[in-house]
């Protein structure tokens, strides 16, 4: 039976599976195609999102202006009615004059406006005597006039339920000062408030609209809603002071109705009055939509993507089917040994078409070459086995000789020493008798070759009046031609001596004992050969030559091997240990 070393073959195939996804080829495509891409991605997204912002600023700015159209009439009034109080206080603090010519005055200043309600001088401790009721007026006072008295500036105020007209007004005051730069009081004009949006024309084009103005104080002057009071068109908690002395203001909030809307805030006097505007659904079309924002981002990023995908795709198409192709071939020729024709290499590109030829023809050249190795490696092995064979014929020859001329020997020394030397011919025969009949002509099963000594050397040096009991114990150990020609003189030897001054032991048998064992310590490997046999301690032990242990001592040598002989009382045991030698081609 033979054994030899494991042929482990790793399969391209399998090794192509360990390796990390991440070695692909197409993966690193990707990746620097989208480091590539990347910059301009980024600015394509930055001029998306500019663009966004640009649209959102004129649509802000469009609702600024629209709201500012709405409340244009209210702002015309009150710096007509303005500019009415600022001319009477230069008039009434540039002249003393008397409550009847003051009267008169503020009387034709009514009569001059279809809208204007009061007209008077509102003096300290809020009394007015000159007006164009014609009587004296005592106003209530309150914590604000007192404050405005203590610190008098131009104000605009509303009150629903005007002291002489009973309708509600928006009051316009404006202080005025004596010549002495003495303050005189405030003179003060009230008008009846009118519709924010005057005719149906405007009220249908804006039928989504709330409109309110404040005074800075954060007080309501007039207020417009498409149906439902105004406080159903604004932010819950909204603190309109808060937008005094601001420019324009521009956010989206929600309603208490939970109606989502834009609220824009413009100065109708500025640092005085103040419009908002609360737009509806049709204003809301118009600003950019979350969906929109967001494919807008994404435009540049879903191009990006569409630009790695088109890239990754021509260049399988073009490229790496082409290279796998190529790759499954070039396994199956390495597994195989077959050449398989493409039949999609045609449309592949010239590069790789010749990259595909120098494979074939490569292919072709191997299998060639291959032919070549094989015809000359069978050559070599049937010279080989016929120089074994011939040996081994000439080693028997000479055996025949030795046996022609032990029958003409007379002298039993003689015979001995023929034996002998047979024994060693026969031993050198059956080496190469087993090596031409090994398939590898470089190795030998000594456990194999081994048995045929024990038999050969048995059945020539035992005599057949003494039985011997042979216990074999033998590992398959497989040894080169170099180890195998030392250990199988060693072993022929020790045999010899076995059978020549071996005999029963202490239980009457004559035993024989041969063990061969593979040892292995780390990656080292070593042999060890074992031959015990019985002896006869009441026999006289036969005086020898000496040349079978000088024979073993120097085979032993040859192996750089151990030796250890152990001569107890009815045994004696030889053994020998040698390293394994492998097979290093030259």
């Amino acid at each position: 039976m033979e054994t030899s070393e494991p042929n482990i073959a790793i399969s391209p195939s399998r090794v192509s599976a360990a390796k990390s996804q991440s070695q692909k080829l197409v993966v690193r495509i990707a990746v620097l195609l989208s480091l590539a891409l990347l910059p301009i991605g980024l600015v394509a997204m930055g001029q998306s999102w500019r663009a966004l912002t640009i649209t959102n600023e004129n649509v802000e700015a469009s609702i600024h202006a629209r709201t500012a159209e709405l409340v244009a009439p209210e702002r015309q009034a009150l710096l007509s009615k303005l500019g009415i109080a600022s001319a009477l206080s230069d008039t009434l603090g540039a002249t003393a004059l008397s409550i009847d010519d003051c009267t008169a005055i503020m009387q034709r200043i009514q009569q001059s406006s279809a809208r204007l309600a009061f007209a008077g001088l509102l003096e300290p401790g809020s009394v007015s005597n000159c007006n164009s009721v014609g009587r004296q007026f005592n106003f209530l006072p309150d914590p604000r006039s007192d404050e405005l008295f203590a610190n008098p500036e131009p104000y605009i105020t509303f009150n629903p339920q005007g002291s002489a007209s009973g309708l509600p007004v928006i009051i316009v005051a404006y202080p005025t000062y004596a010549n002495d730069e003495s303050f005189k009081g405030f003179v003060t004009i009230s008008f009846e408030i009118a519709p924010l949006l005057h005719s149906e024309s405007e009220t249908s084009q804006n039928q989504d609209v709330a409109l309110v103005t404040f005074n800075k104080f954060g007080d309501t002057l007039s207020t417009y809603s498409p149906e439902g009071p105004i406080a159903d068109y604004l932010p819950s908690g909204l603190a309109i002071e808060g937008f005094v002395n601001q420019g324009d203001t521009f956010f989206t909030a929600t309603t208490p109705l939970g109606e989502k809307r834009l609220i824009s805030v413009v100065p109708i006097l500025s640092g005085e009055v103040y419009a908002l505007g609360s737009w509806g659904r049709a204003a809301l079309q118009q600003t950019s939509a979350p969906w929109f924002t967001v494919t807008t981002l994404l435009f540049p990023f879903l191009m990006w993507i569409v630009g790695i995908i088109v890239a990754v795709t021509s260049l399988n198409r073009l490229v790496l089917r082409h290279i796998s192709d190529l790759g499954r071939r070039m396994r199956r020729f390495a597994m195989h040994r077959d050449v398989e024709t493409s039949t999609k290499i045609e449309d592949a590109p010239s590069e790789i078409q010749t990259i595909n030829e120098t494979f074939e023809g490569m292919a072709d050249q191997l299998l060639r070459d291959e032919a070549d190795l094989e015809n000359a490696l069978f050559e070599r092995e049937v010279l080989l086995k016929e120089v074994h064979h011939r040996v081994k014929n000439n080693l028997q020859l000479i055996s025949s000789i030795i046996n022609m001329q032990v029958r003409q020997v007379a002298s039993p020394e003689a015979v001995a020493a023929l034996r002998q030397f047979q024994d060693r011919v026969t031993s050198l025969a059956s080496v190469h008798r087993a090596l031409y009949q090994e398939p590898s002509l470089t190795r030998i099963r000594f456990d194999v070759l081994l048995g045929d000594l024990v038999s050969q050397v048995n059945t020539i040096g035992n005599s057949g009046d003494r039985p011997v009991e042979i216990d074999l114990d033998l590992d398959p150990v497989t040894l080169l031609p170099d180890q195998t020609n030392p250990l199988a003189m060693v072993t022929t030897e020790a045999l010899s001596n076995a059978f020549k001054y071996g005999g029963p032991g202490l239980d009457g048998v004559f035993r024989l004992k041969l063990s061969l064992k593979e040892l292995r310590d780390g990656d080292k490997t070593s042999v060890r050969l074992t031959i015990e046999n019985s002896v006869d301690t009441e026999a006289r032990p036969q005086e020898g030559t000496g040349l079978g242990k000088r024979l073993i001592l120097a085979f032993a040598s040859q192996l750089d091997g151990e030796l250890q002989q152990v001569d107890d009382e009815g045994r004696y045991c030889l053994t020998i240990t040698f390293d394994y030698q492998p097979f290093t081609p030259e």
